[in-house]
């Protein structure tokens, strides 16, 4: 049987010490000569592998002395065979993580930074915490994916990753958006864009984070004729998060649950 192409997204490892691994897949460098954080016992690392890491066979190289299991984890390519507006990523992680976004590996800026990256760290004393990386306006394509750069500094673990594409109701022709309604907590620069176009930029009035959890519904007006296609928001700063967000237009909209890619 003939195995079908993966996009290959994370690799986990199982080591002791600090060995330098080196991925391929089909042969091609994907990862060379990375040193990985110290583990002073044996301890297990999720590392997001590269935009580049698609195709039949992925195989890892190391200089650990001490024995070193690892697994691939991957996606078959043909579940990537429909062009989508992708809204975010969403990513489980320990620690402080630099991520990448690309669609189609093409580099995206996370939240319309200057940066090609984004600096994740957990919240309020947790061991693990679970982020939105936003794409930019306008990001269609057919593969996304994210991966992770391992610095001095930034050297967490991911746990796991999952793209969302804009729900239907978004895009679905041109239509007049009056008011919006979000359900958020904590510090959020919300951003809303119209076909590409910014038409709101504010920093919402924060919600404390109680450990219980305590989410906050804001309601308010767009500006005078915010009409257009493709509706999208995104957080562009601040350490909270948004739950929910729906519009005049949307709410009338009674569309089957999307199930999220995985």
């Amino acid at each position: 049987m003939i195995r079908k192409r993966q996009v290959f997204q994370l690799l986990v490892i199982e080591y002791i010490g600090s060995p330098v691994i080196s991925v391929t897949v089909d042969g091609a460098s994907v990862i060379s000569s990375l040193t990985l954080p110290n583990n002073t016992f044996r301890e297990t690392r999720i590392l997001a592998l590269p935009e580049t890491a698609i195709g039949f066979v992925a195989q890892l190289q190391s200089t650990s002395a001490s024995e070193l299991r690892h697994q691939f984890v991957g996606v078959a390519e043909d579940q990537f065979s429909v062009q989508q507006l992708f809204q975010y990523y969403e990513i489980a992680f320990k620690g402080t993580v630099r991520c990448n976004l690309f669609v189609d590996q093409v580099t995206k800026k996370p939240e319309n930074s200057l940066n090609n990256f984004i600096d994740l760290s957990v919240r309020e004393g947790r061991t693990q915490d679970t982020r939105k990386i936003y794409f930019p306006a306008l990001s269609y394509g057919y593969i996304p994916h994210v991966s992770q750069t391992l610095t001095n500094t930034q050297n967490g673990n991911i746990i796991s990753v999952r793209p969302i594409a804009l729900p239907a109701k978004f895009n679905k022709g041109i239509r007049r958006h009056s008011e919006y309604q979000i359900t958020y907590r904590g510090d959020v620069n919300l951003a809303i864009y119209l076909d590409g176009r910014k038409i709101v930029d504010r920093n919402l009035p924060q919600v404390k984070i109680p450990q219980d959890g305590g989410y906050a519904t804001l309601k308010d007006y767009f500006p005078s004729d915010s009409n257009g296609n493709v509706l999208q928001y995104m957080q562009t700063s601040g350490d909270g998060d948004i739950a929910l967000f729906e519009t005049d237009q949307t709410l009338l909209d009674t569309e089957q649950p999307q199930q999220p890619m995985s």
